[in-house]
């Protein structure tokens, strides 16, 4: 074998190579400018078999589609790195193309000097690795060795293009020429192959940032514990610390740490899910957590499990999410729902009692008038106000049931408050309390005006029966920031209990005595029909219920 021809070969096993890269890079990434390039260099690939015979040897079939094939496959490599740039080609490239080839088949058909042949030709092949070599190096965004390779081996095989006319007949340099190109088209694969490697990781740095990004930045705890062979936190995210009070670190170091949070009652929630993960992965596990300040509050843990090669859980991934809002407002619903339950019955016991209550008072203010039972005057009048008692608190029970009709029309809350002035201080007055009013100007909003006296009155009632004598209680309206009528109503008293605290607006709930519950129970009841939100703020020195309305 001559020289000549192992360099023939090196040089068309180099195109081999690259286009095997160009494949082999769209089985994985599946773009269609890499299968563009792919279909170029296997173009190439088939037309150096041609190169063997000597252009003036080439019949002019031959000549016309050998050229125009190689004009065709270098403007699809223009097409396909315009798509990867994100470009739109020039069309001038097209013409440029065409006329080319026109001229070099006349130039060939006439005979014409073998320079004139192919100097247009080389000129368009070396502009268009000109181009490659100038997009390559500059226009792509990312700083990265495999660009710079594969720029300036495109424009080396510019220049290459360039000389190959004026060296071509030089026989001695012929091979080293294809060995040239060869090693040019070997170098442009080996950078290819860099780029995409080095595209690969970058793109998968981004991914990993912004995967990274959302886990650091979400309100929800994400994390990975491992199972085997030693257990402990691979990965929890930062949002641990405001749910917990202490930060990702400390759970690293030591994961008994996490189980020492949660609730003693609810451990053997964490057990059963250490011990088979899969168990709980359709459904998640809701668990009470004691926080660093021994706050209380409630977290659902949604898990994935996951397994190796032999079906053993080696560790799970989980959600941890802080639901205390969410139980809340299940305990208000179920408040509701027990309110609705003494609504229900509040109607029947009025019907059942209220009747046979009524005539046994009939008969006993017939008693009082007959001498007969004039003795027993004071022991008739005891009873009689023990009914009326009775009928007083079946009259509250009555004012829970959710059954009747509310008229909710555009109403002045200062000019309710107004009418129950004399009522108010009338009962301030015989405890020996007094009233301040601080009403500023407010718009009407939708009320039921006898309920909300009945709320008004319930509430003031409860702040005087929670001072000492000589107490001052403050009823005051104002609009707040967000455009929202507010009712305040501030006693002087103790306060309230945590544990009543924790349970207030539950009916039969009461410190008093002589209490029936029932007085919150309907605030609470006559503010959700309203639409509106109770704040309640307690201390050693008073209680101040807001009620908040929406003004529509």
């Amino acid at each position: 074998m001559t020289f000549y021809e192992l360099s023939i070969i090196a040089t068309v096993s180099a195109t081999l190579a690259v286009t095997c890269v160009y494949f082999f890079l769209y089985s994985l990434y599946r773009q269609s400018y890499i299968g563009l390039w792919a279909v170029f260099w296997l173009v190439h690939f088939i037309i150096q078999i041609f190169y063997r015979t000597p252009f003036h040897q080439m019949s002019i079939p031959m000549f016309v589609t050998v050229l125009f094939t190689v004009n065709a496959n270098y403007v699809l490599l223009l097409y396909a790195t315009s798509k990867f740039l994100n470009r739109t080609i020039n069309k001038g490239w097209y013409y440029w193309a065409g006329a080319i080839t026109i001229f070099t088949d006349i130039a060939f058909y006439l005979k014409a000097h073998f320079l004139v042949q192919l100097i247009p030709s080389c000129i368009f092949v070396a502009c268009v690795d000109f181009w490659h070599g100038y997009m390559f190096t500059r226009k792509l965004p990312n700083k990265s060795w495999g660009k710079n390779i594969v720029g300036f081996a495109f424009a080396g095989l510019g220049i290459h293009t360039l000389d190959m006319p004026f060296l071509l007949p030089v026989t001695w340099f012929a091979p080293w020429g294809f060995l040239i190109s060869g090693l040019l088209r070997f170098v442009i694969s080996i950078g290819t192959l860099i780029l995409y490697l080095e595209k690969s990781f970058h793109d998968l740095s981004i991914k990993e940032a912004q995967y990274r990004l959302l886990a650091e930045n979400a309100v929800d705890v994400i994390y990975l514990y491992r199972l085997q062979p030693k257990q402990g936190f691979e990965y929890i995210s930062p949002s641990i610390e405001r749910l917990s009070g202490y930060p990702a670190s400390h759970y690293y170091h030591s994961p008994d740490m996490f189980f020492s949070l949660i609730h003693p009652g609810d451990t053997f929630l964490l057990e059963s899910l250490l011990r088979n993960p899969a168990a709980h992965a359709k459904h998640p596990l809701i668990m009470r957590f004691i926080r660093r300040n021994h706050a209380l509050i409630w977290v659902e843990q949604t898990t994935v499990p996951i397994f190796d090669e032999r079906g053993v859980c080696t560790s799970f991934e989980g959600i941890i999410r802080d639901i205390t809002a969410r139980k809340k407002l299940e305990q208000d619903v179920s408040r509701l729902d027990r309110l609705n339950t003494v609504g229900q019955m509040a109607a029947n016991v009025a019907h059942e009692i209220r009747n046979p209550l009524t005539t046994v008072q009939g008969y006993l203010q017939l008693f009082l008038k007959k001498s007969i039972f004039a003795p027993y005057t004071e022991q008739l009048h005891l009873l009689i106000s023990e009914l009326e008692r009775s009928n007083l608190i079946i009259k509250e029970y009555l004012s829970l049931c959710q059954n009747k009709a509310r008229e909710l029309k555009p109403c002045p809350l200062n000019k309710i408050i107004e009418d129950l002035q004399p009522l108010i201080t009338a009962d301030a007055n015989a405890s020996n309390k007094d009233i301040h009013y601080y009403l500023a100007p407010t718009p009407d909003i939708h009320l039921d005006e006898k309920e909300m006296r009945q709320l008004i009155l319930n509430l003031v009632r409860n702040a005087l029966e929670a001072m000492d004598s000589g107490g001052v209680v403050t009823i005051q309206t104002q609009v707040n920031e967000q455009g929202e009528l507010v009712l305040i109503v501030q006693d002087q008293g103790k306060g309230i209990p945590p544990h009543v605290l924790e349970n207030i607006g539950k009916p039969f709930l009461t410190t008093k005595e002589n209490g029936t519950g029932i007085g919150l129970a309907v605030v609470y009841r006559i503010a959700d029909d309203h639409q509106a939100n109770i704040q309640i703020e307690t201390g050693p020195t008073g209680t101040t219920f807001r009620i908040i309305f929406k003004v529509s």
